[in-house]
């Protein structure tokens, strides 16, 4: 079973994630990072990924990112797992996860990952996993 590192809202505080990526770079396959900044992913995998090319990085933009390299969304199958990507601020996931869970139905996710918030979740909606890690940064809750 594949294992990855799921972090969001760094906003330019990288400290904590690189004691994670330390951590546990032998049990976890990759880091994936849900925006805010999508360049700290980059600095990530800029210093990570030579010295651990076992890892694979991959980010997508949130509201306080404008790289037009780097996408809004993923969608992507891992194993037997459909797994969806996002910010999460362009589905008013302040109120709920109503229309997230919505739109990884609609994509057919099993799996959706979230941030936005700064508010860790984990739960199960009918099937679909909804997972949102917080933010390593500036936590809340």
């Amino acid at each position: 079973m594949k294992k990855f590192l799921v972090i969001s809202d760094t906003h330019r505080n990288t400290m904590r994630a690189r004691r994670l990526i330390e951590h546990y770079q032998g049990e976890i396959n990759g880091v994936w990072h849900l925006g805010d900044l999508s360049s700290d992913m980059a600095s990530l995998s800029a210093a990570y990924y030579p010295r651990y090319p076992h890892l694979a990085f991959a980010g997508i933009n949130g509201n306080c990112d404008y790289d037009p390299t780097v996408p809004e969304e993923r969608l992507f199958r891992i194993e037997d797992c459909k797994v969806f990507m996002t910010h999460g601020h362009r589905y008013m996931i302040r109120y709920s996860t109503d229309f997230l869970a919505e739109a990884a139905r609609e994509k057919g996710a099993n799996i959706v990952l979230y941030g936005h918030s700064h508010i860790p979740l984990v739960k199960e909606e009918g099937g679909l996993l909804i997972l949102n890690p917080g933010s390593l940064s500036e936590p809340r809750g």
